[in-house]
């Protein structure tokens, strides 16, 4: 598999979610986990046909927080048209970050991007707790993850400003630990 294409999902509103389908007939695998926040250009998985590798990009316009449940298998069949997921409004705040109303409605969630492309980790070592717990309190340059560039690895710290406020509450991860992530993907969901 040394082929690789870049191509657009195929996109619908409907009920107020954004469907995202597949736009090739594969194995469609690398699905990103529930929560996980996605905006245009964002990696939503591949799908694998012939011996090329498909890498399924969000298109303009569509983006949202992914809902519902990931295929159960590694790989998954796919047809043209099949529901890859669906994804909850987002509305994007500024460079830094995403808003999006929780389906409750209840509280606005901010999301802190990657300045580069990399390899997003949770934790500090394999088999060692990730940086962040659900609901934990954010101090400026607190280590959110490590990303990691050509086996180089960097603290990937909070930092307030523009829309990010001084404090925040760590909400969750928007992408899988040890990830694959361009610049500007989406990697941790707070909340003032």
């Amino acid at each position: 598999m040394d082929a690789k294409m870049r191509i657009e999902c195929l996109a619908e509103v409907v009920d107020g979610r954004v469907r995202l389908s597949s736009p090739e007939v594969g194995l469609y695998a690398q699905a990103p986990d529930p929560g996980a926040v996605l905006v245009p250009g964002a990696r939503l998985g591949v799908v694998l046909r012939l011996g090329v590798v498909h890498e399924l990009i969000v298109p303009p316009g569509a983006s949202g927080v992914v809902v519902g449940e990931p295929p159960a298998r590694l790989r998954h069949p796919v047809g043209h048209g099949d529901l890859l997921v669906e994804l909850e409004p987002v509305s994007t705040v500024g460079p830094a970050q995403a808003a999006s109303k929780a389906a409750s409605g209840a509280k606005d969630l901010l999301v802190v991007k990657a300045s580069s492309s990399g390899r997003f980790w949770h934790r500090p070592a394999p088999g060692e707790p990730a940086f962040l717990e659900e609901g934990q309190r954010l101090a400026e340059g607190q280590a959110l993850g490590l990303l990691e560039v050509m086996k180089t690895f960097s603290h990937v710290g909070y930092k307030s400003g523009g829309t990010l406020p001084p404090g925040a509450r760590f909400v969750r991860y928007a992408c899988a630990d040890g990830a694959e992530v361009k610049a500007g993907a989406a990697l941790v969901v707070v909340e003032p």
